[in-house]
């Protein structure tokens, strides 16, 4: 199944190409310098933890999932495919979400990225650890029959990518789009530049994407809207002064 080209509209109300100051939630799409300026204002000006900002994100993400999957099934297992930094954090706690709602949750840490010990990624993968929800480490993919008929949730880069892929990412990302997985992408589908919406090497091709705060710039410049699907921002609660200011 391609995936749709409808960033135009999602579920909640749709996204809107222009905002108001004061304007409801949604914000108008945002280039990657803007929303890394959101996050680092909630944690300096606002005191919320980048922990809780993580929470909130991939809290978001896992009901956006369930919700996804009332209007058209999707089928398990979930496999959420991890990387290094933030995104793959996001991916751990969408993870544990799923997890505690009685799916089937697979975490595959790919390329065996690493997560600094006490690091907002590096608490909440040892939390799944903990879990024992299914976990693993491997430096390449088996194959992209390793996730035929299931649903991919693709946690691997989020909006800090900006040069191309390389091996092992770069096999990564090919091997789930052969597969024929269902793809949810998590903030940016992986390979997608954020701000161009260029493709660095290959790209996630997915049929929904989830993305935090507000839609990127790049979802609706160059390939952005064949790699996004239909797109839904999740709200990570940064504060309206921020992102709304009056």
């Amino acid at each position: 199944m391609s995936p749709s080209s409808s960033t135009g509209s999602s579920e909640e109300g749709g996204l809107r190409p222009r905002g108001q100051p004061g304007a409801a939630f949604p914000p108008p799409p945002q280039t990657r310098a803007a929303i890394r300026a959101w996050d680092r204002r909630a944690i300096e000006e606002f005191g919320i933890p980048g922990i809780l900002l993580m929470e909130n994100a991939g809290g978001g993400a896992a009901r956006a999932v369930e919700e996804i999957s009332l209007d058209a099934p999707l089928p398990g297992p979930f496999h959420i495919v991890c990387g290094p930094g933030q995104n793959g954090g996001d991916g751990f706690v969408v993870a544990r979400h799923l997890h505690n709602r009685g799916h089937d949750v697979r975490i595959v840490v790919a390329g065996r990225a690493h997560h600094a010990a006490g690091s907002d990624a590096g608490v909440n993968l040892e939390i799944v650890r903990r879990m024992r929800i299914p976990l693993s480490f491997p430096d390449a993919p088996a194959g992209g029959e390793a996730f035929s008929g299931s649903t991919v949730v693709d946690a691997l880069f989020g909006t800090g990518l900006s040069r191309p892929l390389e091996p092992p990412f770069l096999d990564w990302v090919r091997a789930i789009n052969a597969s024929g997985a269902r793809v949810i992408a998590i903030d940016v589908p992986s390979g997608l530049d954020a701000d161009t919406g260029q493709i660095l090497g290959a790209a996630i091709e997915a049929h929904s994407t989830l993305t935090f705060a507000a839609a990127k710039v790049g979802f609706f410049h160059g390939s952005g809207p064949r790699s996004t699907g239909k797109v839904r921002v999740i709200d990570i609660g940064l504060p309206r002064e921020i992102w709304a200011p009056l």
